[in-house]
């Protein structure tokens, strides 16, 4: 009886530990394009915050990385 107890939360010991390590992952990966360049993107599942793969910066928040060289994260207008 012992030895069936201990099997079954064996069991469910396994399957939470794979439900909380192996999948899902913490991380959602996607890919967004700037001026026809592709960029790796992964999304945290728990908190949403997003980061981009750069070319020599590693993965840099989302946030900084879409902000314009003054500083705002304005678009800028076509023709100004």
């Amino acid at each position: 009886m012992a030895i069936r107890i201990f099997r079954i939360l064996l069991g469910v010991a396994l399957i939470a530990a794979f439900a909380t390590f192996v999948w899902p992952t913490r991380w959602r990966y996607d890919h967004m394009t700037v001026d026809n360049d592709t960029y790796p993107v992964r999304i945290d599942r728990i908190t949403g915050d997003s980061d981009v793969l750069l070319p020599g910066d590693g993965w840099t928040p989302t946030e900084e990385a879409l902000q314009d060289s003054d500083g705002t994260d304005q678009p800028q207008k076509n023709g100004t």
